[in-house]
């Protein structure tokens, strides 16, 4: 039986819960975090959104399809939604999906180590197969504006810029940095260099490029 998942809020349950950040909407244990600020106080350029500030129609899998419209916010690493002029942010649940029908795009809430650190967030699914997943870590990093050197110009404000994404791969939650060439691949998952090499050559793969990561994830997994 799917949850039920309801964004309402009920003005006798904030009352109720004040001060506990952590509100229910739902029976299905889906949580929101109430006054939890998601804009800085002062002016910021650009948008802390991968793809743009609209909200977007989402599926959450094991909930019912009646649910809120969401926005993933790469610079905070949460789901937000609107309710009046509020923002909010989803409460992160392991393993939780979110998939965002407009975009094509799902999201995995994962609690996972990479380069020896434990990690509790959002990564985009590529590939998810028991042998080897691929996901994509977006962030969106604030970087300083810079001061004026006269008092003829007016300071750059600070903004939001874009960070590179991050191809994680790897089996459950252990996952590592994608090898930055052929041999990298081959010598990280013990296979032969040649046979790597051709497949390679023969498909033009690029390891810029997401399209061609995919391809050799889906290679490795038929190995």
């Amino acid at each position: 039986m799917k949850k039920i998942l309801f964004f309402i809020l009920i003005s006798s349950m904030l009352c109720a819960q004040a001060g506990n950040e952590n509100i229910s909407y739902s029976t299905g244990n889906f949580f929101m975090k109430g006054n939890r600020p998601t804009t800085k106080e002062y002016i910021v350029d650009g948008l802390p959104y991968i793809d743009g500030d609209k909200f977007y129609k989402v599926e959450v899998k094991d909930y019912s399809k009646d649910v809120q419209t969401l926005r993933y916010n790469a610079f905070e690493d949460e789901m937000e939604f609107k309710n009046g002029d509020q923002l909010y942010y989803a409460n992160k649940e392991n393993n939780l999906s979110i998939h965002f029908t407009d975009l094509n795009k799902t999201y995995r809430c994962l609690q996972y180590r990479y380069n020896g650190n434990t990690k509790f967030g959002y990564l985009v699914i590529l590939v998810e197969n028991s042998k080897n997943s691929l996901y994509k870590k977006e962030s969106i990093e604030l970087l300083k504006g810079e001061k004026s050197p006269n008092a003829y110009s007016k300071d750059a404000n600070d903004y939001y810029a874009k960070e590179k994404d991050l191809f994680l791969i790897g089996k459950d939650t252990q996952l590592l940095k994608f090898p930055k060439n052929a041999g990298d691949f081959a010598e990280t998952f013990s296979l032969d260099k040649n046979i790597v090499a051709d497949y390679i050559k023969k498909n033009k793969i690029n390891f810029n490029k997401e399209k061609d990561l995919i391809k050799l994830v889906d290679f490795l997994n038929q190995r």
